[in-house]
């Protein structure tokens, strides 16, 4: 029985394929994955809070983006999440393409079939970010959102929201987030 090797392709490589393509692709240890398309629920989510956060650090030196920043999480792993902050931003140019290399808060939507990744394994590796203070997973199919917060001795703690009145407090950034206004415009 054969079987086939995976290919695994440089770092250097990687950005030479995204450089040259339409769409976006993570890259986890030397393996290369398309992303795929997100729901209209899951879009509005993104967006919600990308827009109430990027508001909040107007003046400030952080700056929000949304799924087109490239993360670098360490040196043989790039993420697009869903929204992510960097304070006083440092970026990586490879092949002419940024990565931001220095955030402080990633936020990624649940979706049905990745939401135990996004839970598990995922956080595992933002944890490998130095930087990394807050990782808020936020539920498309019910309200729910879980900020999971770096401590002082690097440990991390997690609050659980399920109510459209809670608020989520991000001191570091000096904002928050309503719950009623991550779900504005989504029905379930």
């Amino acid at each position: 029985m054969s079987t086939n090797p995976i290919k695994l392709y440089s770092v250097k490589e990687y950005f030479e394929i995204e450089k040259a393509s339409d769409i976006k692709h993570e890259y986890i240890y030397g393996e290369i994955f398309a992303m795929s398309g997100a729901s209209e629920r899951h879009c509005t989510i993104a967006n919600n809070i990308n827009v109430r956060l990027w508001l909040q650090l107007l003046g400030s030196t952080c700056r929000c983006y949304i799924s087109d920043m490239r993360t670098r999480i360490n040196d043989p792993l790039y993420r697009y999440p869903d929204v992510v902050i960097g304070c006083e931003p440092r970026f990586e140019i490879i092949e002419g393409l940024q990565t931001l290399i220095n955030p402080i808060f990633v936020a990624e939507v649940l979706s049905p079939s990745t939401a135990r990744f996004d839970r598990e394994a995922k956080f595992r590796e933002y944890q490998q970010i130095d930087s990394l203070r807050y990782y808020l997973l936020v539920s498309q199919s019910e309200v729910n959102a879980t900020l999971f917060t770096r401590q002082n001795d690097h440990s991390w703690t997690s609050t659980n929201y399920n109510n459209l009145e809670n608020i989520i407090e991000l001191p570091l950034i000096n904002s928050k987030l309503l719950m009623r206004d991550i779900y504005l415009n989504t029905r379930f």
